[in-house]
């Protein structure tokens, strides 16, 4: 049996103040949309990386606290300091600094949405 990627989904309580947040901060744009049926929409970036955001309530799922979600996304930037700092200007939140491993020279750090969905970010260096 093949599987096939798609898109990582986010379930969220503010659906739109979300997908406002990915497009303007992390450069996402909306590929494919579902407004008129429930609330999900597709997104993806310049690196054809896929996000989908739902609307948890519509989904049926009751959120737990976020410090608790198993499944972390991770992205690839240039340069983590200024990434993470650039995510602190603009409602997220650090939820681990930057920090060099200098056994394989990488940067690495966490950051969470501004509903705290965290997110781990690395650089090009990270094995």
């Amino acid at each position: 049996m093949k599987v096939k990627p798609r898109e990582s989904i986010l379930l969220v309580e503010d659906f739109d103040a979300q997908i406002a947040w990915y497009c303007n901060v992390l450069d996402f744009h909306i590929v494919k949309n579902y407004f008129e049926q429930y609330h999900y929409c597709v997104l993806e970036n310049e690196a054809s990386i896929k996000l989908a955001i739902g609307l948890a309530s519509d989904m049926g799922v009751t959120l737990q606290p976020r410090e608790h979600n198993s499944v972390v996304l991770q992205f690839e930037v240039e340069e983590v300091r200024s990434f993470l700092a650039f995510i602190e200007e603009n409602k997220g939140k650090i939820v681990a600094p930057a920090i060099h491993n200098e056994e394989d020279d990488f940067w690495f750090g966490s950051f969470a949405d501004p509903e705290g969905n965290a997110h781990w970010v690395v650089d090009g260096n990270c094995p």
